[in-house]
């Protein structure tokens, strides 16, 4: 009986010492997680990290109506990309800036910066298109 309870109190140890040096990623409401490290990932507003390096696929939309009686346009971004280098135990928020039109959420996605919190501590970074990404990916080799 000591051995079941030593294996099992083990066990316990190690699951939550594992949950405490797991890392998260969470967006803003209009963001998307397409993919991490091209693994898809759907309908999720958390996604789990682990430690190094991850590519974060995400895509933005928005509807926009400019008064009550229009349906509303959609602005919607291709794939955007994040370059997270990961630590043992981190949260992390990726936020908008206040997009109050279609033409500023256009406007943006011709720059995407957006603010990035690790931990509570805030960062301006610039998200990849596609272009950019692979054309970084060919001057590295």
């Amino acid at each position: 009986m000591n051995t079941k309870l030593t294996l099992s109190a083990a066990l316990s140890l190690l699951l939550t010492s594992f949950a405490a040096q797991s890392s998260s990623i969470t967006l803003h409401d209009d963001l998307d997680i397409d993919s991490v490290n091209g693994i898809v990932i759907e309908f999720q507003r958390e996604v789990d990290l682990v430690a190094g390096e991850q590519l974060i696929e995400v895509s933005y939309s928005d509807l926009f109506q400019d008064n009550a009686d229009d349906s509303g346009h959609w602005v919607k971004s291709e794939p955007l990309y994040l370059k997270l280098d990961v630590a043992g135990n981190e949260n992390y928020h990726l936020e908008l800036p206040e997009l109050y039109s279609a033409e500023a959420a256009k406007d943006f996605l011709q720059n995407p910066v957006m603010t990035l919190s690790i931990d509570g501590q805030s960062k301006d970074v610039t998200l990849l298109s596609q272009s950019q990404l692979f054309t970084l990916l060919l001057l590295k080799q």
